[in-house]
C-alpha cells in the first residue's frame, strides 16, 4: 500500500526484506515441481563480478528451529544457482496452494554468497503472502505455489529469479547473489476474487456514488455537500465470511479519493488487477478510520468507509492529502489470518 492509508511512520510491511520480496522483478526461468534441482558450474556475471552458479539445492541442509526459533541452514559457501531449484523438506497436508491462496508461513531469507541471514520471522509473527499476486518476485511465486500446509521448503533463486543484475542494496543483495529462501507453511488461506455476499442499501443521504468494474480501482462521485465529521462505516456488499478480529491480518484491494474534488490518490490497482494488500487489524499500521471501519467486518464485505481528519492524518496531512481533507475508501475483504 502506498503511504496513503498509511501512518506514515510505517513501511509496507514490518520487515525490510518481506516489503522487498514484494517488488515486481523481470526474471525468467522454469517452472516449480515438489522437487527440483538445476545447476550449473558455469558462471555468469553481472557489474564485472563472477556469479557462482554450480550449487545444488540437495546440499543444502536445515536443522533446528521452532515456532520461535529459526532454524539453521547449513551450505557451503560461496553458493549459487544458475536457475531456480527447489526441494520439500517436509511434506505438510492439505490443498496445495494456488493463484486464490494466501500461503501464511515462517521463513528465513540467506544470502547463500556469504552465508549471512538476510531476515527471518520465526521470532515474529508469521507473513503471508498472495500467491497470485504478480508483483512477488517470481522465484517467491514459485516457492509458494503447489505447497500444504505443514511444508517445510527450501528454495535457491538466483538474481534471475530474485532481485536481478540490479540487486537489493536495501538488504544487501548483489546482482550476482542466489538467495535461499527456506519456510515452514503455518496456514493456508483462500482469496477472494472480489466482495462477494449480499447487496446493502444505504439509508444515508449524501453518501458518494460509486462505480465498480471487476480487477480495476473504484471511481467516485462525491455529493455537493460538506462531508461529515464523524467516521462512516457503510457496508455495501455484506460479506458471509468468517469476522475479521483485532490482531486478525485482513487482506483487501481497496481505492482511495478525496471528498473535496474526487480525486483518487490511491488504490491497490496501481500495483496491477491481481495485487492486495495485507495488514494487522488494530495494530496502528494503517489509519485508525480503517483499523474501526474493518474490525468486526466479515471476510467477502466491500465497505465504504468515509475517514475525517482526525480518523486519519489530523491537522497536519500527508502529501497531497490536507489536513482539511476528509478522505473515502472502498475497501474488498478478500482474506484474512
Amino acid at each position: 500500500m502506498s503511504s496513503a492509508a498509511r501512518r506514515p511512520v510505517r513501511t509496507l510491511s514490518a520487515l525490510a526484506a518481506a516489503s522487498a520480496l514484494t517488488l515486481a522483478m523481470t526474471a525468467c526461468g522454469s517452472d516449480k515441481g515438489s522437487t527440483s534441482s538445476s545447476s550449473s558450474s558455469t558462471s555468469s556475471s553481472a557489474g564485472g563480478t563472477s556469479a557462482v552458479t554450480d550449487g545444488k539445492i540437495a546440499d543444502v541442509k536445515a536443522t533446528g528451529g521452532d515456532d520461535k526459533t529459526a532454524p539453521k541452514l547449513e551450505l557451503k559457501t560461496p553458493f549459487g544457482v544458475a536457475a531456480y531449484a527447489s526441494t520439500v523438506l517436509k511434506k505438510g497436508s492439505g490443498t496445495p496452494t494456488d493463484d486464490k491462496s494466501i500461503a501464511v508461513v515462517k521463513y528465513t531469507l540467506v544470502n547463500g554468497t556469504d552465508g549471512k541471514v538476510i531476515d527471518e520471522t520465526y521470532s515474529a509473527k508469521e507473513t503471508g503472502f498472495d500467491v497470485g499476486d504478480a508483483t512477488l518476485i517470481s522465484g517467491l511465486r514459485k516457492a509458494l505455489t503447489g505447497v500444504t500446509k505443514g511444508s517445510r521448503v527450501v528454495a535457491a533463486l538466483p538474481p534471475a529469479e530474485a532481485f536481478g543484475d540490479q540487486g537489493n542494496a536495501q538488504i544487501g543483495v548483489k546482482g550476482t547473489d542466489t538467495v535461499v529462501f527456506l519456510f515452514d507453511v503455518v496456514n493456508v488461506a483462500t482469496k477472494l476474487p472480489e466482495a462477494e455476499g449480499t447487496a446493502v442499501t444505504p439509508t444515508a443521504k449524501n453518501l458518494p456514488e460509486v462505480t465498480f468494474e471487476s480487477g480495476k480501482q473504484a471511481s467516485f462521485t462525491m455529493p455537493k455537500a460538506d462531508p461529515p465529521k464523524d467516521l462512516v462505516i457503510q457496508p455495501l456488499i455484506k460479506g458471509k465470511g468468517a469476522k475479521v478480529e483485532q490482531g486478525d491480518t485482513a487482506v483487501v484491494t481497496y481505492t482511495g479519493a478525496l471528498w473535496r474534488n474526487g480525486q483518487i490518490f490511491d488504490s491497490s490497482f496501481k500495483q496491477g488487477p491481481t495485487a492486495s494488500f495485507s495488514f494487522p487489524v488494530g495494530a496502528g499500521r494503517v489509519v485508525a478510520g480503517w483499523d474501526k471501519g474493518i474490525e468486526g467486518q466479515t471476510v467477502g464485505s466491500r465497505l465504504l468507509l468515509i475517514v475525517p481528519p482526525k480518523d486519519g492524518y489530523g491537522d497536519k496531512g500527508q502529501g497531497e492529502i490536507k489536513g482539511t481533507d476528509t478522505m473515502v475508501f472502498v475497501v474488498d475483504i478478500l482474506a484474512k489470518y
